[in-house]
Order: structure tokens, then C-alpha cells, then sequence
């Protein structure tokens, strides 16, 4: 604990040493909230852009058929109302009078246009896996949308969250940065990669008097930097992304406020199965034995997450927590890599040795488990890249281990996603190319079964043959940790780290950056 506490010190006393570096707010127009992320968007056009910083800042710029609310509960968006006729059909009425940034009304017309895109085999997107159950797409009328899918398929609403742009936008629009017209709160106004994303308020989309106006994304890597701007009042928030132990002296900063609520986020280490020493289940089953997930939390998180028992958070509705966990046991992991033939040299290293990809910010958690991984005789050498070309790899399967994490999780059909033997890249998310004719068995019987209590049962089997088999490890559900200056009100968090409440923010008059209490 003392180690800890002086650590914290130390960095509090680095970060007023250069606080007088200066770091100036870039000039904006009045009712600009400045939000400081670590990277830039994959894609800003949202047929593309899967990774989490794309979804979030895409849903202040583009609507959807529908939305899950703060409890996973899908409700409409455009749609006005929802029916479902049959177990194949979904039909959404369209709200009158909503419009583009622009001023063109959208329509039926515009919802076909965006879905036909995305499954379109020349489009390349890679929403094209999560759209593989939808039959066809019609318009009837101009405010009226039809779905049909091959057959009953339980998740189909989710099928509805996808940002609509207007009919003829081009592919691929990310090629330019610029991001298409949308119908949301906001329109993108500038965009420079690894720089800043300048959004302002879309007058066809009326918000409350009071609301922000514009919002100044600037990309910041270094954390650093965003603790010292949240500080000196340069940056008005910075969601997720600051640095545990800097939490204490920004606290200390009267001009800011800090928002910690649990989070549904689940942190993860993957392991890919085309390496045949991972394909063994004594190693995977010792790797996780030898992460110690208890004190990672309580220490390097500071408390800020919960220890995962797999993918689904206790808030979902198909949760169960009586599944094989894995408590800290570094004998247990040597006693099982010793069964699998791996036995400890004179120096303690059993010959197993393997790459963990990784960007700068995940740097330290890697480095981490390679301490760990070394008390037991597993050699862990950890690789640092950039984040698209780390997500390039992680894309396809260029990985031996890397942890990640999975961001908005709704329904449990996220299982058939990643673990189908099926969904491989590029087809799916199963980039560790994990495969078990079990596990397929149940999850596409999950995706097929309308029932809530069936599926419940059903998922209750997954989620025990995942803890057993280990294609992840489950490390943590994340919680949200949000420092913003107090001149933002009503801030409303989201399980899953949305960034919508943005849209909805009163702002008062800034005051100044606020000095540390004593």
C-alpha cells in the first residue's frame, strides 16, 4: 500500500511540475464541450466503423431504427412504433418530418439504401457478418420498413441499431475522413486523423436550449497530457481513458467531477487457437490460474471493476454466475503444465513462449500478466503497435494472446459472434479461431429460440462450456469512470460507456480551472 501511495505522489508531483507547459483550449464557439479521446475513430462512416470509439462518437451523428436503453431494452428511435406479425417479420413505422443535416427527409427509402450497402458482397463491411440472418429489406411506402428474416431469429432487433445515411452515399466514405449525412444530434464539420473530429448541432435535430452546440473530439494519446487539460481546464471531459492514479489529485480539482458507475464492459484475454501449445486446455487453464484478476482489480484498477465470470455482466437478463472460476493458484497452473509436458528448467522457464499484442495503452496491463505468466514458467514478450495496425492484426487473427474488450453487450447472441466455428474472419469475430461443435450446437440453437426462459437455459450451458473450455479468459467488467468539469450538468452514464449523454448536457458558464484543495 505504501508503494502505491508514493507512486501516486510522485506522478501528482510530476504533473504539477509540468503543468505549466500550457495547454490552451483551441478556439471554438461559445457552447463547445472539448472531449479528449486516446485514438481516432476506425471509420466515420457507420456501415464501417466497428470498433468503440467509431460507435460512440457515430451515434451522436447518425439515428437508428432503434436503440437499447440503459437496461438492454431495445425501443424505436426513427421508428415511431414496431410490430411483429409473424416470427419472421419485423415492420417499423417511421417517424413524419425527420431530416438530414442537410434538410433531406429521411425515409423508407434511406433505411434500404443503408442496409442493402452494408450486405452488398462489394462493400466489404464488416457488418456484413451481423446482418447474415436478414432475408430482405422493403420499403412499402416511404414510412414504412419491412425486415424479413430466413427464419426465427431471437436477436433480430438488433438488427435495427444501424445508423442510416442517406440513399446514394458513396463506398467507402471513410476513404475521405468525412463522414456522411446523418439525422442525429450532430453533423461532422472537420475531421484530421490523429488530431481532432469537430462536430456541431444539426438544426433539423431541435435539442433543449442550454445543450451543447459543438463538441471538439481531440485526439490525445499520451494520458498525461489529458489529466493535464482536464486540470487546466482545457478539456471539459475525458471518458474512460484517464490513468487510475491520477484520479486523487484530479479530485482535489474544485472545477472537476468525477463519475464512477459500474459498467457492462467486459475485458478479456484471447488466446488464438492455430497455435497448437494454446490448443492444449492444461495451458490455457494454467494461464488463467496464474492471473492473479483479484489484485489487478483492487490495485491497478483502484476498485474500478468487478472480477468477470465470463461475457455476460449480472445486469443481463440471461447472467449466470454458477460457472467454473479460476481464483489465483500458481500451483495449480505448474502442476498442469507439467501434465501437458512442459516441465520447469533450471531456471524455472518451461520452454513456452508467446507474443502478446498490444497498443501503448494496454502496455501496462501486458506487462503485467507477463510478470505473472513468468512465475509459473510461461515467457511472455509483449508487442506494442499503433492502434489501427494492432487492429489489423487483432482483425485477422494475427495474434498468439491479446486482451481486448467487448463494449454494449445486449444480447447473449454476442456468444454466436465469437465463439461459432463458423464466424471466423472475416465472416465474424472469432478471431481466435476457436472451434467446438458443442459450443455451436448451443449458440445457434440460442439464435433460433424466441422463448426468453429457453434461451435462459440454454445460454446458462454456454456460458458454463465457455468458462471450461477457455476461449477467453475472463478478466473484469469495467466500470465507467468519466472526469468532466463541472460547468457540464446532467451527466447520465451508461453501462456500456455510451457517449449519447453528450447530446443531452446543459452548460453554464465556465468557471476557472480550480486549484487543488488542501
Amino acid at each position: 500500500m505504501r508503494v502505491r501511495k508514493t507512486n501516486a505522489l510522485r506522478l501528482a508531483a510530476t504533473l504539477l511540475t509540468i503543468a505549466g507547459c500550457g495547454h490552451y483550449r483551441i478556439e471554438s464557439p461559445p457552447g463547445t464541450i472539448q472531449v479528449d479521446i486516446e485514438t481516432s475513430p476506425t471509420s466515420t462512416d457507420p456501415r464501417f466503423g466497428t470498433d468503440a470509439m467509431s460507435s460512440r462518437i457515430n451515434e451522436l451523428i447518425f439515428d437508428s431504427l432503434a436503440k437499447a436503453d440503459r437496461d438492454g431494452n431495445f425501443a424505436g428511435r426513427l421508428a415511431e412504433s414496431i410490430e411483429r406479425p409473424s416470427p419472421t417479420e419485423i415492420v417499423f413505422h417511421l417517424r413524419h418530418g425527420v431530416r438530414f443535416s442537410d434538410g433531406r427527409e429521411l425515409t423508407a427509402r434511406d433505411v434500404v439504401f443503408t442496409y442493402n450497402s452494408i450486405i452488398a458482397p462489394e462493400s466489404m463491411s464488416p457488418k456484413r457478418a451481423s446482418l447474415e440472418e436478414l432475408k430482405s429489406i422493403e420499403a412499402p411506402d416511404d414510412y414504412t420498413v419491412v425486415m424479413t428474416v430466413a427464419h426465427q431469429y431471437s436477436p433480430a432487433l438488433e438488427m435495427a441499431t444501424e445508423g442510416i445515411v442517406p440513399a446514394g452515399t458513396g463506398l467507402p466514405a471513410q476513404a475521405s475522413g468525412a463522414a456522411p449525412v446523418g439525422s442525429g444530434p450532430f453533423k461532422m464539420v472537420a475531421y484530421s486523423r490523429d488530431e481532432f473530429l469537430r462536430l456541431e448541432s444539426n438544426t433539423y435535430n431541435p435539442r433543449q436550449p442550454g445543450t451543447a452546440q459543438s463538441i471538439f473530439f481531440k485526439i490525445v494519446p499520451d494520458p498525461t497530457v489529458r489529466a493535464l487539460e482536464l486540470a487546466e481546464g482545457v478539456c471539459d471531459f475525458s471518458p474512460n481513458n484517464i490513468q487510475l492514479d491520477v484520479l486523487p489529485w484530479l479530485a482535489a480539482h474544485q472545477s472537476l467531477e468525477i463519475s464512477n458507475t459500474p459498467g457492462t464492459t467486459y475485458r478479456y484475454l484471447s488466446f488464438n487457437f492455430r497455435n497448437p501449445q494454446l490448443r492444449d486446455i492444461r495451458v490455457r487453464r494454467a494461464i488463467a490460474y496464474a492471473i492473479d484478476r483479484n489484485t489487478i482489480v483492487s490495485t491497478v484498477l483502484r476498485g474500478t471493476g468487478r472480477v468477470a465470470t465470463g461475457m455476460l455482466s449480472p445486469e443481463n437478463w440471461a447472467y449466470d454466475s454458477n460457472v467454473t472460476s479460476y481464483s489465483y493458484d500458481p500451483e495449480k497452473a505448474s502442476q498442469l503444465l507439467d501434465q501437458a509436458g512442459y516441465p520447469a528448467g533450471k531456471n524455472g522457464l518451461r520452454g513456452l513462449r508467446f507474443e502478446f499484442k498490444t497498443t501503448s495503452e494496454g502496455a501496462r496491463i501486458g506487462e503485467i500478466f507477463q510478470a505473472m505468466l513468468r512465475r509459473v514458467g510461461i515467457e511472455l514478450s509483449i508487442r506494442t503497435l499503433e492502434f489501427a495496425a494492432y487492429y489489423a492484426d487483432i482483425q485477422t487473427g494475427n495474434f498468439d494472446l491479446t486482451s481486448l474488450q467487448w463494449i454494449g453487450i445486449n444480447d447473449p447472441n454476442q456468444y454466436y459472434m465469437v465463439f461459432d466455428s463458423k464466424k471466423t474472419p472475416p465472416h465474424g469475430e472469432n478471431r481466435g479461431y476457436y472451434s467446438n461443435p458443442e459450443m455451436d450446437r448451443l449458440v445457434e440453437a440460442g439464435k433460433t429460440t424466441v422463448d426468453r426462459d429457453a434461451r435462459k437455459k440454454i445460454y446458462a450451458q454456454v456460458q458454463q462450456l465457455a468458462a471450461d473450455d477457455l476461449p477467453y479468459v475472463s478478466l473484469w467488467w469495467v466500470d465507467n469512470v468519466a472526469v468532466m468539469n463541472r460547468r457540464l450538468v446532467g451527466f447520465e452514464p451508461y453501462p456500456n460507456g455510451s457517449f449519447r449523454s453528450l447530446a443531452t448536457l446543459t452548460l453554464i458558464s465556465p468557471g476557472g480551472a480550480g486549484e487543488p484543495s488542501e
